[in-house]
């Protein structure tokens, strides 16, 4: 199999799902290390003859934590398809966030739902899902719209600190409920998606990644060891961000995982170590 191009492959979630994954990419970021290429996505991208034919996932962004501006989300991925496109790629997955629509029921929203999103990132990744769907591409364009990543947010972030981790409790008793994508999840839909694109199979234009089911970040908490400190949830709180994955489940059965709490913990250690 040909090994896919890896864009942004310096960033938190790339660290992570790299760890996890038994292909060995072409990486490409500002700073991928020694065994990478330099690009700096503000400026045209380098020959890749190397990277003719395969997959190409990036992973580049700007997320809340980084304080950048979210808004170059979109000319990353611009630049994204034009590095596909020179580079004569065969696919290009883009990535976008459960951000997108906002607050949900616990049932989930699908592919279809119409973006909601509730804060400036969230509004920037929903047009870079709008520009990867309106625009003409010269390369087939998947968007990978990723619930919570495990390792590379809430509630891991906050639990590495010591003492106990504040948590809001909704009107019906319980803390906020998440979709969450683990990194051996993702790794193993990167190889999925690989074996697509070299066999010439058909893509979805996006595709909703996280568990089979959405994960509390109480019990996330609790397999972390981690005390709750429980406090009244504001108005503006957000208690589920769920997504359906029913697409996702007929592409590649079982490959995220079922949501389990004990799991995810267990896979972000194992990718962190």
């Amino acid at each position: 199999m040909n090994a896919p191009v890896w864009l942004g492959a310096s960033g938190r979630v790339s660290r992570l799902v790299l760890a996890r994954l038994r292909l060995r990419p072409i990486l490409v970021a500002r700073d991928p290390g020694a065994d990478g290429i330099c690009w700096d996505m503000d400026q045209p991208p380098p020959d890749l003859p190397q990277a003719a034919g395969r997959a190409l996932f990036d992973f580049s962004g700007v997320t809340p934590r980084s304080g950048g501006d979210p808004g170059r989300n979109l000319l990353l991925a611009r630049q994204a398809a034009v590095a596909a496109r020179r580079w004569g790629a065969a696919h290009l997955f883009l990535t976008s966030s459960s951000s997108v629509v906002g607050a949900t029921g616990p049932g989930g929203v699908d592919e279809a739902r119409a973006h909601a999103p509730l804060g400036a990132y969230g509004r920037a990744m929903a047009a870079v899902e709008r520009w990867a769907d309106e625009a003409v591409h010269a390369v087939p364009v998947t968007v990978l719209r990723l619930g919570n990543v495990a390792g590379a947010g809430a509630p891991f972030d906050s639990a590495a600190a010591p003492g106990p981790v504040r948590l809001d409790r909704f009107a019906n008793g319980q803390g906020p409920v998440r979709s969450y994508a683990g990194p051996a999840g993702l790794a193993k839909l990167v190889v999925t998606l690989t074996e697509r694109v070299r066999a010439g199979q058909p893509l979805p234009r996006l595709l909703n990644v996280a568990g089979q089911r959405p994960t509390a970040m109480a019990d996330i908490l609790a397999h972390l060891g981690k005390p709750v400190d429980w406090t009244a949830a504001p108005a503006e709180a957000v208690a589920c961000a769920v997504l359906d994955t029913t697409r996702l489940e007929a592409l590649a059965p079982g490959c995220m995982g079922d949501g389990d709490a004990g799991a995810l913990v267990a896979d972000v250690m194992g990718a962190r170590a």
